[in-house]
C-alpha cells in the first residue's frame, strides 16, 4: 500500500473510532406545565421527542416531565433551564412578564385578530 493511501486509511479508521467515542449516550430533562393529553404535548412533544430520539439511533433519550413534575410554577420554568433543573423546558413567555419584552407586544388585546399571521409575525420578528 502506498504511504499516502495508508495515511489516508488510517486517518479515516482514526476519525470513525474517535467519532463513536465522542458519540456518547445522554439523556436530557425536557420540563413542562402540560398534562401530557393536552393538545401541545400529545400533538407537538412527544412526536419531537420520538423523533429525536429515532433520529439519533438511540443515542439521545428524553426524559419527559409533565405536568410541573419537578416542581415549581410555570413561570419558573425558564429559571429551570437556566440553572440546569431541566436540560429543555417548554413554556409560554407571557408567564414571566417583563422578562422577554420584545414579544409582549404580541400579546397586547385585540391588536392581532389572526392567531396564523401573528405566529408568522412573531417568528419573522424572531
Amino acid at each position: 500500500m502506498k504511504s499516502w493511501t495508508k495515511t489516508l486509511a488510517l486517518t479515516v479508521i482514526g476519525a470513525a473510532v474517535a467519532g463513536h467515542a465522542l458519540a456518547a449516550d445522554v439523556t436530557l430533562r425536557f420540563h413542562q406545565f402540560l398534562p401530557p393529553q393536552a393538545t401541545i404535548p400529545s400533538k407537538a412533544i412527544t412526536p419531537w421527542v420520538a423523533k429525536v430520539e429515532k433520529e439519533s439511533g438511540g443515542r439521545i433519550k428524553i426524559q419527559r416531565f409533565d405536568s410541573m413534575a419537578l416542581g415549581g410554577k410555570p413561570p419558573e420554568l425558564f429559571d429551570q433551564a437556566k440553572d440546569g433543573v431541566a436540560d429543555i423546558v417548554w413554556t409560554v413567555l407571557g408567564y414571566s412578564p417583563g422578562r422577554f419584552p420584545k414579544t409582549e407586544v404580541f400579546e397586547l388585546p385585540f391588536l392581532t385578530t389572526n392567531a396564523t399571521a401573528s405566529s408568522q409575525a412573531l417568528m419573522e420578528f424572531v
